[in-house]
């Protein structure tokens, strides 16, 4: 990858002049310019080119400026739109916005304003770019095929998140600490059709009531209508995706209340506010407290559990999948070897046996924090042996399966 690639832009104006004098300044700059003369012969570039960014006039002769931005944004929805006008009033600005212009600039142009708005509308490219390509990897670390394990537990489940995936409603996702309940929840809104939206995570435990329910409501903004709508609340943020409710029993009645009615009318009301604001978010909730437990304790609302209830999916324990133990330690040990650069070999058939047969109590995020910190320790090209794991595990080991 050419590491720095030439900037793009089409310039395009019906007076030769600027579009003459731009092109000058622009590749003093390190642009790549190409010049056109009205909108119609703009909007044909765009079949013969891909442009970073459109620098062009408003107001021209057949096609105007506003013709061009829509064709651009049909065709290359990525590029930024930069319109250059004298004539510039409050309507042809809304109208340029909505359509998807980056900015306008009012002529007589000066040079250095120029040269500044297309560096920032360059960089908001680059940036957008950058996260669709973060969000392509994002999605392709969550598809069910990341699932390390091939037992009969890990394929139910990968089988049972799959269908909760497409039929929406919300979820319950109970498991033991350390079984990846965060990783499926991601898993199940990756492979629903709330997959293109955010998946915005908010852990419960041990946040004070009041500081949860500001941030998972908003608070209150004034506007013009004087109705009042959420501010930054962790639920507008997930509007059309999917909220992630970690340890959802420890937020507390009052909010869990709020959450019930949620899922009863789809609408909230900002922390100190008046006027319902309806939203369209998925719930997938998380509890290490197994179910029966949380009905019998009554820290939840019994509709919310009864809300939950048809998609409630237990995670396993990894002492209930044992068999997956050597795939997820070559696993985590690739990604340890990939993190560290110094990569090790393998695991000797001595630390194989002693930790196939360990119960691990903390589960897959045990066996993950085990491999780090044993790879962190262990010099480049060696194995790790079962004299490397913690004697915890081999005494642990011991107890459980005493020599005949």
């Amino acid at each position: 990858m050419n590491p720095n690639p030439l900037k793009r832009v089409l310039v395009v104006d019906d007076e030769p002049m600027i579009v003459s004098l731009l092109s000058t300044i622009l590749r003093e700059k390190g642009w790549d310019v190409t010049g056109a003369h009205s909108g119609t012969e703009g909007i044909d570039q765009l079949d013969r080119a891909r442009y970073d960014v459109i620098l062009t006039d408003l107001v021209m002769p057949g096609d105007t400026g506003i013709d061009l931005l829509r064709a651009a944004k049909e065709i290359h929805p990525d590029v930024e739109v930069i319109l250059m006008t004298g004539y510039a009033t409050a309507d042809t600005a809304i109208e340029a916005m909505r359509t998807g212009a980056f900015h306008y600039i009012m002529k007589p142009l000066k040079p250095e304003e120029v040269v500044h708005l297309l560096e920032k509308a360059y960089s908001q490219r680059q940036l957008q770019r950058e996260n669709r390509f973060l969000k392509s990897e994002i999605h392709a670390a969550h598809h069910v095929q990341s699932v390390v394990g091939d037992s009969e537990p890990i394929l139910r489940l990968i089988a049972t998140l799959q269908g909760i995936a497409a039929a929406g409603g919300p979820v319950l996702l109970s498991g033991e600490h350390g079984t990846g309940r965060g990783f499926f929840a991601r898993i199940v809104h990756f492979h629903s059709p709330r997959s293109g939206e955010l998946c915005v995570p908010v852990y419960c435990a041990g946040v004070p009531e009041k500081t949860l329910i500001a941030e998972l409501f908003g608070t209150p903004c004034a506007v013009e209508d004087r109705t009042s709508v959420p501010l930054s609340g962790k639920m507008v943020l997930a509007n059309h995706g999917t909220l992630y409710l970690s340890e959802f029993a420890e937020a507390g009645r009052k909010i869990l209340e709020r959450i019930d009615r949620f899922l009863a009318d789809k609408t909230i009301v900002p922390d100190g506010g008046t006027e319902p604001v309806s939203l369209d978010v998925r719930v997938i909730a998380s509890s290490a407290v197994p179910v029966e437990e949380l009905a019998r304790r009554g820290d939840v609302p019994p509709t919310l559990l009864k809300a939950l209830e048809p998609r409630i999916v237990r995670i396993p324990a990894l002492r209930e999948h044992l068999e997956d133990v050597p795939l997820l330690l070559h696993h985590f040990l690739q990604e340890a070897n990939r993190e560290r650069k110094k990569p090790l070999r393998g695991f000797t058939s001595s630390a194989l046996s002693a930790l196939e047969t360990y119960d691990w109590p903390g589960n897959v995020r045990e066996l993950r924090d085990l491999v780090r910190a044993i790879a962190g320790k262990k010099k480049q090209g060696t194995m790790i042996d079962a004299t490397d794991t913690p004697p915890e595990i081999l005494y642990r080991n011991l107890r459980r399966h005493p020599p005949q």
